[in-house]
């Protein structure tokens, strides 16, 4: 009985590892994605998971992305709102990142969201919107260049 009881829990742990291994291979890794290419070719990245980097500058409405490396058009808008997920204040990286942008200076970040160029115009007036749903890096923005 015993002996039996023991095969039937070998069983359960098996299928479970296999399980959890088999959801590990089938997760997609985001797309790594240069922001200016986003911003320059919106169709080709709406809607998509995308790992990208770039700076996080505070407004007075709204955060917004943007590429010093971009360049800026008449007419053609090269940031995009930041949407940062709930609870992001709690996680380590959102921590350091309140400390940088709460006196309005610009962060350099790496995060994975979703990118849309289809919709209502964010709260500053941006064409595009990234939804973040992970903080990957973050670091002052020491360059003197300023948001576009």
């Amino acid at each position: 009985m015993r002996t039996k009881v023991v095969r039937v829990c070998m069983k359960i742990a098996a299928l479970a590892l296999a399980a959890i291994c088999a959801k590990g291979q089938t997760s997609v890794e985001p797309k790594k994605a240069s922001f200016c290419d986003v911003i320059s070719s919106p169709a080709n990245y709406d809607g998509k998971t995308l790992s990208i980097e770039a700076t996080l500058q505070p407004s007075f409405h709204s955060l917004s992305l943007y590429d010093a490396a971009c360049e800026p058009k008449e007419g053609f808008d090269v940031a995009a709102e930041a949407i940062l997920p709930d609870g992001w204040e709690s996680l380590p990286l959102g921590k350091k990142l309140r400390r940088i942008i709460k006196h309005g200076r610009p962060a350099k970040v790496r995060l994975v969201g979703t990118f849309k160029s289809s919709g209502a115009r964010g709260q500053d007036g941006q064409r595009f919107r990234f939804s973040i749903s992970q903080i990957i890096s973050v670091s002052k923005d020491v360059s003197k260049r300023t948001a576009p």
